[in-house]
C-alpha cells in the first residue's frame, strides 16, 4: 500500500482573484501550479497546519475560512489527499521559499494553468463556487 499523505491548501482570495503558486523547479512536482500549503503534522488541525505553512512558505499570516473541497491523487511517491480552505492574507510579505512564481487569477483563468493532479479537483470545485459569498470570521 502506498504512503497516504494528508495535506492542506489555501485558496487565497483578494479582489475577486485567487492566488496560484508555481512550485520551484527543484522540488517534487516542480514547475506545476498548486494552491500553497503542505503536510498536516501530528496534533495539528487542518486549519492550524494551513496557518503554519503560510508562515513558513510566505512569512505571512492568514485568516482561514470554510473548506472548499477535498481531492486525492495517486503519485509514484504516495497518495496525496488535499483539503483546500478559503483563506485571506492578513499580512503581505510574499517571501517565496517553495515557489518560483505567484499569480492572482480569475476563476476563468484557473483552467489555463498546468496544475498538479491533486489540485485539479480543487480547481474544478472553484469553477462552480460563488466567491462573493465567502466570509472570514463573519466578514468578507
Amino acid at each position: 500500500m502506498k504512503k497516504q499523505i494528508n495535506v492542506v491548501g489555501a485558496v487565497l482570495l483578494e479582489a475577486d482573484k485567487i492566488l496560484a503558486t508555481k512550485r520551484n523547479d527543484d522540488r517534487i512536482l516542480g514547475t506545476l501550479w498548486e494552491f500553497p500549503g503542505g503536510k498536516i503534522e501530528p496534533g495539528e488541525t487542518p486549519e492550524q497546519a494551513l496557518a503554519r505553512e503560510m508562515r513558513e512558505e510566505f512569512d505571512d499570516d492568514i485568516a482561514v475560512g470554510a473548506k472548499v473541497a477535498t481531492s486525492s491523487h495517486e503519485y509514484d511517491f504516495g497518495v496525496v489527499h488535499l483539503t483546500a480552505y478559503y483563506a485571506k492574507f492578513l499580512t503581505h510579505h510574499f517571501d517565496l521559499i517553495a515557489h518560483s512564481k505567484v499569480e492572482w487569477v480569475t476563476q476563468d483563468q484557473l483552467a489555463t494553468l498546468n496544475w498538479a493532479d491533486a489540485d485539479q479537483g480543487i480547481v474544478e470545485a472553484l469553477k462552480q463556487a460563488d466567491l462573493t459569498r465567502v466570509t472570514f470570521n463573519g466578514t468578507n
